[in-house]
C-alpha cells in the first residue's frame, strides 16, 4: 500500500507541475508568434523564450520524475528551481519589460513562493516522506551475501 502524501509534498508536486505547465506553454507560445515577436520587435528574443521554455519544461519533468521516485535530493532541487526561476523572472521583469503597476503585488508574490517553498524544504514530514522512500530502497545491508 502506498504511504500517504504529506501536505507540503502535495504542495511541492503543485508548484512543479506549475512550473512544468509554464515552461511547455512558453515555448509553444514562443513558436507558435515567432514571426510576430520578430516583426514587432519583441524586447526579449523569441530564441531566448524558447529555449528557456524548454529548458523549464525540461527541469520540470525531471523534478516530477524525482518525486515519485522518492529522491532525497528533491526538496533541495525544487528550492534551488524554485529560486532561480524567481531570479530569471525578475531579471526579465526588470531588464526586458515596461514598468507595471502590480510592482507589490509581484514582490509580495515572490516572497510567499520563496517561504512555502523554504518551509516545506525544512519541514520534518516532507524530510520524513523523502528519507524514509531512500531506507526502504537499501534493504540489503551485507553487500557479501
Amino acid at each position: 500500500m502506498p504511504r500517504k502524501r504529506p501536505f507540503g509534498v502535495t504542495l511541492f508536486l503543485l508548484m512543479v507541475l506549475s512550473l512544468l505547465a509554464w515552461g511547455v506553454i512558453r515555448l509553444y507560445a514562443a513558436l507558435r508568434w515567432w514571426t510576430l515577436l520578430v516583426e514587432f520587435r519583441s524586447t526579449v528574443s523569441p530564441l531566448y523564450l524558447s529555449i528557456t521554455g524548454a529548458g523549464w519544461g525540461i527541469v520540470g519533468c525531471v523534478l516530477l520524475w524525482s518525486m515519485f521516485a522518492g529522491k532525497p535530493w528533491t526538496p533541495r532541487a525544487i528550492l534551488t528551481s524554485i529560486l532561480v526561476w524567481l531570479i530569471e523572472y525578475w531579471t526579465e521583469r526588470v531588464f526586458f519589460e515596461s514598468a507595471r503597476a502590480n510592482l507589490p503585488f509581484a514582490v509580495v508574490s515572490s516572497i510567499l513562493i520563496i517561504s512555502i517553498t523554504l518551509i516545506n524544504t525544512l519541514h520534518k514530514s516532507t524530510k520524513n516522506f523523502f528519507t524514509r522512500s531512500e531506507e526502504y530502497e537499501q534493504h540489503n545491508k551485507n553487500p557479501g551475501s
